[in-house]
């Protein structure tokens, strides 16, 4: 993979990460049609960058969110729980992704990046209906750490699943946006931890996280607007040209 390769494949990271149009199916079509296939370090530096990203847009957020957990602090605070709330989902995430997991091969093709696009496109599109009221539960966290397991599947977005999934349970949107980014911390921080022994570095892989960490930072705070201005459900365009093209291409 030469330089161009890699920046070009981590602005579709940065893009893809956190839109809800899955980074995964992407990187999976990119790497299909440019004949060329991103190592195991080059992917790690990548997510690294997406974890640095999080955790400077939502510091505010984490820290109020560990006070609250660890602390007698705010029994009327919404998000009181959430700390074990997120602990709750991951464990969820852990098992549903362990189970996939062997089977996540045969879905990295385009025929089967198409058809998991198709369903976050449903998803995605089915939260121009919904009507957001409720605070999150622990049986909230639970389907929500459920429905970021079964993402890991390339074309299914977990951004996309997992706030299309909270809105359908009548989250509100700003805690379902939040929880959402928050509940893949630990995610992504456990994948790093599993693949850290096998690290290696290049300059190449540097720049492509600065490039990926920007990139992301810009799509994250793209989605936070579209989602203030419920405006979610119209990425569902994307998905669903983007499904279509693949198909009529194979």
């Amino acid at each position: 993979m030469n330089i161009l390769e890699s920046v070009f494949l981590s602005i579709v990271q940065g893009i893809s990460e956190w839109l809800p149009i899955s980074s995964s199916g992407h990187l999976v079509l990119f790497e299909s049609w440019l004949q060329v296939e991103a190592n195991l370090s080059f992917d790690v530096f990548l997510h690294i960058a997406s974890l640095v990203v999080i955790l400077f847009f939502f510091r505010k957020e984490i820290v109020e969110i560990v006070k609250l957990g660890l602390t007698k602090q705010g029994k009327d605070n919404p998000r009181k729980h959430w700390l074990w709330y997120i602990a709750l989902s991951s464990v969820f995430t852990v098992a549903i992704a362990l189970i996939l997991y062997p089977k996540i091969d045969y879905c990295r093709t385009p025929g089967a990046v198409a058809d998991w696009l198709l369903i976050t496109t449903a998803l995605v599109f089915s939260t121009r209906f919904v009507v957001s009221k409720k605070e999150i539960t622990w049986w909230h966290a639970v389907a929500l750490g459920l429905a970021q397991g079964f993402a890991v599947l390339p074309g299914l977005s977990r951004s996309g699943t997992v706030i299309a999934i909270a809105l359908a349970m009548r989250i509100k949107k700003e805690q379902a946006f939040d929880y959402a980014f928050l509940v893949a911390i630990p995610a992504i921080f456990g994948s790093f931890i599993l693949t850290v022994g096998d690290l290696s570095f290049s300059w190449v892989y540097l720049l492509a996280f600065v490039v990926t960490a920007l990139v992301s930072y810009l799509a994250l705070s793209l989605l936070k607007f579209v989602m203030q201005r419920n405006k979610f459900y119209l990425f569902f365009i994307y998905t669903l040209a983007l499904s279509l093209i693949i198909k009529f291409l194979l």
